[in-house]
C-alpha cells in the first residue's frame, strides 16, 4: 500500500497531460502555402488533366457497364491459367505489402515540414492500400463458396422440412442471381484504382509539383497489372473486349473468385459430382456456361 501510495504521489496515475499551444501564425501559414501552391498553374495543369482523364475514363465505364447486360454463353476456362494467374497474384501482393512502407517512412523520416510531400505520400499510401484490397478481394472466394454451400447443398435439406427450421432465412435465388449478373460490369469503386495510378503517371509528364520520382510506384503496379491482366485472359474470359477488362479491373478480375474453387482440389473438389453442381451454380447465378478445360 504505501508503494502503491508512493507511485501515485510521483504522479503515474494522475498526471495530466500537457497540450502544446499551437502558433496561429503555423496554421496560416500553412494555408497560405498549400494555397500558393494550387495558385501554381504547372499544379493546376496537373490537376486538370487528372480529372479529365479519370471523366473520361468515367464515361467509357458507364457506356461498358449497358453493354454487360448480355454478357453469358460458354467461356473456356483453362485451369492451368488459373494456376499461373494466382502464382503471379501472390507476386503483385508480395510488391504492394513491400510499397506500402515506403510512404510511411519517407513522411517519418522528413527533417522540416513539406506539406506537399506529405499529401503526395499519403495519396501514395492510399492508392497502395486501394491495391491490396482490389487483389485480395478478387482472390478470395470464401464468399462465393459460402453462398453455394448455404444455397445449394444446405438449401435441399432445408426444403424437405422448412418448418422445423423456422430461424435459418435464404435469399431468393432469383433475386440474387439477378443482383450479381448486374455485377458483371465489375465495380467503378475498384476500377477508380486505376485510373487513379493511370492519371499520376499523366500528370507526371506535365511541368508541375509531381514529377517521375513520386509517380515510381504507379508505373510499377501499371507494369504489374498489365502482366496480372494477361494471365487473367489466359484463365478465362467473360468479356471479349481486350482494352475493357484491361481499363476496367474489376471486370477481368471478378470471374476468378467463381473459377478459384475448382483450383482447390484439396478441399473443395471432391468429384465429377461437385464439379457438375458447381457449374450449373455459376450458370445459374451469373449466366456463364463454362468449358473447363484441364
Amino acid at each position: 500500500t504505501a508503494h502503491l501510495h508512493s507511485i501515485r504521489k510521483m504522479g503515474l496515475f494522475n498526471r495530466k497531460k500537457l497540450v502544446e499551444a499551437v502558433d496561429p501564425s503555423f496554421i496560416s501559414g500553412e494555408i497560405d502555402y498549400i494555397s500558393e501552391q494550387l495558385s501554381d498553374e504547372g499544379v493546376q495543369l496537373q490537376l486538370m488533366a487528372m480529372a479529365t482523364f479519370i471523366a473520361i475514363l468515367f464515361s467509357l465505364r458507364m457506356t461498358s457497364k449497358n453493354l454487360a447486360k448480355g454478357l453469358g454463353g460458354e467461356h473456356v476456362l483453362s485451369i492451368h491459367g488459373l494456376n499461373n494467374v494466382n502464382l503471379f497474384k501472390e507476386v503483385f501482393l508480395s510488391y504492394l505489402n513491400a510499397a506500402i512502407l515506403e510512404p510511411i517512412l519517407t513522411i517519418g523520416g522528413m527533417e522540416t515540414s513539406n506539406t506537399t510531400q506529405i499529401i503526395i505520400n499519403l495519396l501514395s499510401l492510399g492508392s497502395i492500400c486501394w491495391w491490396i484490397y482490389l487483389i485480395t478481394d478478387a482472390f478470395s472466394f470464401e464468399d462465393v463458396t459460402q453462398f453455394f454451400r448455404y444455397h445449394v447443398d444446405l438449401r435441399q435439406e432445408y426444403n424437405e422440412d422448412p418448418k422445423r427450421y423456422p430461424w435459418f432465412k435464404l435469399k431468393d435465388r432469383n433475386e440474387d442471381a439477378e443482383i450479381e449478373r448486374s455485377a458483371l460490369s465489375g465495380e467503378i469503386r475498384k476500377d477508380v484504382a486505376l485510373w487513379f495510378m493511370l492519371a499520376c503517371i499523366l500528370a507526371a509528364w506535365i511541368p508541375g509539383v509531381v514529377n517521375h520520382h513520386d509517380v515510381l510506384h504507379a508505373y510499377v503496379i501499371v507494369i504489374f497489372w498489365i502482366v496480372l491482366h494477361h494471365y487473367c485472359r489466359q484463365a478465362t474470359v467473360w468479356r471479349s473486349n481486350y482494352f475493357v477488362t484491361l481499363l476496367f479491373p474489376s471486370t477481368a478480375l471478378m470471374p476468378m473468385e467463381y473459377c478459384l474453387p475448382l483450383m482447390d482440389v484439396a478441399d473443395t473438389v471432391d468429384d465429377l459430382a461437385f464439379v457438375e453442381s458447381y457449374r450449373e451454380f455459376i450458370k445459374e447465378r451469373t449466366g456463364i456456361e463454362l468449358i473447363i478445360e484441364t
